[in-house]
This record gives C-alpha cells, structure tokens and sequence, in this order.
C-alpha cells in the first residue's frame, strides 16, 4: 500500500488521488486500507516517511566509503535529469507544493524529512568542511527547490544548465566537491 501512495501522490498530488486507485494499484481491496490507515491524509503522512526511509539518499548515505564520497554523490544523483525525471524520486522536491495545503499530521511528516535530511547533510559536511547549521540549510533550500523547478521547465537544455549551476554552487559551499 504505501508503495502505491507513494508513487501515486508524487506523480499526481494529494488532491487527485483516491482511496480507491491507492488499493487498485496495490491489487488491495478497501476494507484492507482501513485495516491500516484511519484516512487518506494518514496514507499521505505514512507514505512520505515510507519515500524518505526508501529513498536514493538513505541507501547512499548507508553504502558510502567517505563523506566526501557520499556528499559528491548526493549532489551528483540529486541533480540529475535522472532524479528530476523521477526515477527514484525525492519527496522533498516532488511534493514541495502539494504539501502546503495538507492536515497537520501531512505538514509534520515533510517537515520532519527535512529536518533529518537536514541532520545528515550537517554531519557528513561537518567532517569535511566547516559548514553551518545555517549555511546546509540553505544548501538543502537550494537544491530541492532547483529539483522541484526543474521539474516544470520544459525546456531541457535549460533543465540542465539549472542543474549544473545549482551542483557548481552547492560544491563550492561543501568545500569544492
């Protein structure tokens, strides 16, 4: 079930998906959805955090020699076509705007994926440069928001000029990777 939500709310939003296509696309029946879940804003919240603990990032962080290897490839992956396209996608950028007009319990499950990604960058950066609290924040801000973006232009040399802008600038404030 929540690999179905998952794939369903960030391909078409909160707003255009139902009960029944999440339990149609997990080959489940309804009563099963209720069995797990007291509604759809529930599903919402659950399969953001399922998106978060199955998503490139953590499994990279996990398989990682270095920090600098695994900041290198964070950036690289993160600003790919690939991730921008949607393969593997990241719920941070992918439901950037979808998420402001959810229940709190929504709001809360994004805003604490940020947060932990947050927490990860900080401490992989931490080892290898003299980064800030602040200055991953903004590094985080930046490509997430260039992901979310890139996702509506549909010009594709302009995608990947955006891309190859925003991995220059975000290798410069990780000390040069």
């Amino acid at each position: 079930m929540l690999e179905s939500a998952r794939k369903l709310f960030m391909t078409k939003g909160y707003g255009e998906v139902t009960v029944d296509q999440v339990m149609e696309d997990a080959h489940l029946t309804r009563g099963a959805f209720y069995g797990h879940f007291s509604s759809k804003a529930h599903l919402y919240s659950e399969a953001i955090n399922f998106a978060i603990a199955n998503s490139k990032f953590v499994k990279t962080s996990q398989d990682a020699a270095c920090e600098h290897t695994w900041l290198g490839e964070l950036l690289d992956g993160y600003l790919s076509i690939e991730h921008v396209n949607g393969t593997n996608p990241c719920p941070l950028a992918f439901l950037a705007t979808d998420i402001v007009g959810r229940d709190e319990a929504a709001r809360s499950a994004y805003s604490q994926a940020y947060d932990n990604v947050n927490k990860v960058v900080l401490g992989y950066a931490q080892k290898h440069t003299n980064c800030s609290k602040q200055e991953v924040l903004s590094l985080t801000a930046m490509i997430i928001g260039t992901v979310a973006i890139s996702r509506t232009i549909n010009d594709a040399a302009t995608v990947k000029e955006l891309l190859a802008a925003c991995r220059n600038d975000a290798g410069l404030k990780l000390g040069g990777i």
